[in-house]
């Protein structure tokens, strides 16, 4: 107990002194920043400094108040000029596509996945050597997709359990087991014998007519393989033969996803939308500035969207050709659209 009390004691003893600390500390602060009326503050030989009243320390936190709001408005001033006139530019360049792009594949389904596989594998073999046949390269070919996923179809069933036989045993109290009395060497004693215990049994036995029900249910009808190919085809002109070519070597199993046409490289293109761009939106800028009688001031920030081609086509649907003996395919590739956008915001004078 005696040094429960004494650790007591001296917990509270730092405690106190820590306190007179942080309140000279306070004390020495504010005599330093306070202005005061007196001698010199260092320890000067004019004797000690006074404290400043009450109203001169007030003015001393009115003008640092003062110099805080004059900062803020210094930047509203600074953000108010980075408001200006705010334009957009546009420019449009079009060209003729120079390349094609055609999404095609085979698709089998069998009663195995090795069936599946071998068909689609066959397939794809024909389709591959009409493209190399049109002098199509390699690097040009590329597989985009390949899985083997289970085919499932729904059908009704009716589904009867079978027939159960329920029982219940219902075992009557019988009396009790017969103690017999055997002959013993020592008088006095009996020795029990279990008999055979005769219960009345009741067996009752019940059939239970099964109730039939209708559900649905999905059962696998095969395995279907697909493969996918993206291909390049830069001679837009043999499009359309090209296309007939591989419905005829995929068969039935070909598969036709769409086609679509852009142009390899649209850095020129790019460079001279941009300039069309950038002359719309300064010509918008200078008639802006012009009908609401400011002058147009430096330039603060632009930026740009856009530069890529976009497609005009249409895709061809997901069908399957049967036969390539028909009309030949009809391609057109038409005309792109490089557009590229400018948002720029101009200072006023």
């Amino acid at each position: 107990m005696g040094t429960q009390r004494g650790a007591r004691k001296g917990i509270f003893v730092l405690f106190g002194i820590g306190l007179m600390l942080m309140l000279l500390v306070a004390c020495t602060t504010a005599e330093e920043t306070l202005p005061s009326t007196g001698g010199p503050v260092d320890g000067g030989q004019d004797g000690p400094a006074v404290v400043a009243p009450v109203e001169t320390v007030l003015q001393a936190l009115a003008e640092q108040r003062g110099r805080a709001f004059g900062a803020a408005a210094a930047f509203d001033v600074s953000g108010a000029a980075r408001q200006g006139i705010l334009v957009n530019g546009s420019g449009q360049i079009t060209a003729v596509p120079d390349l094609a792009i055609l999404n095609l594949g085979v698709q089998s389904l069998a009663d195995t996945v090795a069936e599946a596989r071998e068909q689609s594998a066959v397939a794809m073999g024909r389709v591959t050597e009409a493209l190399k046949a049109r002098n199509i390269e390699d690097r040009d070919i590329q597989t985009s997709h390949f899985n083997i996923n289970p085919k499932y179809t729904s059908r009704e069933v009716t589904r009867c359990p079978s027939p159960r036989d329920t029982a219940e045993r219902e075992i009557t109290q019988s009396s009790p087991p017969k103690v017999l009395a055997l002959p013993s060497i020592e008088p006095g004693i009996e020795i029990a014998q279990s008999p055979a215990v005769e219960p009345s049994v009741e067996i009752a036995r019940s059939q239970e007519k099964p109730e039939c029900y209708k559900e649905r249910e999905q059962v696998i009808i095969g395995y279907q393989v697909s493969n996918q190919l993206v291909i390049k085809l830069r001679d837009l002109d043999a499009a359309d033969s090209v296309i007939d070519e591989v419905t005829s070597a995929g068969g039935d199993l070909i598969r036709f996803q769409g086609i679509n046409f852009t142009i390899e490289d649209t850095e020129a293109l790019r460079d001279q939308a941009r300039a069309a761009a950038i002359s719309d939106m300064m010509d918008k800028a200078n008639q802006v500035a012009t009908l609401t009688g400011v002058e147009l001031g430096k330039l603060i920030n632009i930026s740009e969207t856009g530069g890529q081609p976009r497609a005009q086509f249409d895709s061809l649907e997901r069908v399957s050709f049967a036969s390539a003996k028909a009309a030949p395919t009809p391609i057109m590739a038409g005309e792109l659209e490089v557009t590229v956008t400018v948002q720029a915001l101009y200072a006023i004078r």
